[in-house]
């Protein structure tokens, strides 16, 4: 294998599964006057590839791959087809100023809720909130799901005036308030994923594939949902 330099180097927390090496110029002051040390890698990014990949047969991602499929098969439809045939071009700019507003309120939102110390701190509290956050993303997500099923049924219900609900019109709110279930299911859902990655690999080179393989499989699930819009709208 070819031996990294410095710079291409992936700085890693400290994991007895790689091994690493400590280079001064990567000690940086911080305002404080504290110093950063950083771990770097010296695997080869064939060798972290594989690692990643390797995931696949890992029971805890396996388990978890459809939730990380879901995290990007459900965007092209929320935001690529849905809101380009029921809001008009005017409308579209508010309603994802709503979704991506709603998005930070749900990560704020959930990530405090997961990490929150309790009194009585243990498992049970962590899976009692992890149990809790699970419900409240399926019926968030369920009800912006009815909203939009809604519009769907009124659409090929209606060949005559035009789907697209402009901000101006009172109708314009059931969807909306689908845009805004979706952004905040979006985040909550997405910041779950990342709270269990972190609670099954506290640090180093695991954590750093699993991360890794939640994102190759996020992004097949983007592609797969871009790819069946064309059949959707047929």
């Amino acid at each position: 294998d070819v031996e990294m330099t410095n710079n291409e180097q992936t700085p890693l927390n400290v994991d007895a599964g790689a091994t690493y090496t400590r280079s001064e110029e990567s000690q940086q002051p911080t305002e404080n006057g504290m110093q950063i040390c950083e771990d770097l890698s010296t695997q080869s990014w064939r060798q972290e590839a594989q690692g990643t990949l390797q995931m696949f047969f890992n029971k805890r991602m396996m388990i978890l791959s459809p939730l990380f499929f879901y995290t990007g098969f459900n965007q092209p439809y929320q935001q690529a087809t849905f809101g380009n045939r029921f809001f008009t071009r005017r409308t579209i700019g508010a309603e994802l100023i709503i979704f991506h507003l709603m998005e930070i309120v749900g990560a704020i939102v959930c990530g405090r809720f997961l990490d929150r110390e309790d009194r009585t701190s243990g498992d049970t509290n962590r899976k009692k909130r992890a149990i809790a956050c699970l419900l409240a993303f399926v019926i968030i997500n369920s009800t912006g799901n009815v909203l939009a099923a809604m519009q769907e049924n009124a659409a090929t219900q209606n060949t005559i005036t035009s789907l697209a609900h402009d901000i101006a019109d009172p109708s314009v709110i059931s969807p909306s308030l689908a845009f805004a279930c979706w952004g905040f299911a979006d985040a909550q859902i997405q910041v779950y994923c990342y709270w269990l990655m972190g609670s099954f690999y506290s640090s180093g080179s695991e954590h750093s594939r699993a991360v890794g393989w939640y994102k190759c499989v996020q992004s097949l699930g983007t592609s797969i949902g871009f790819y069946l819009i064309h059949y959707l709208l047929q």
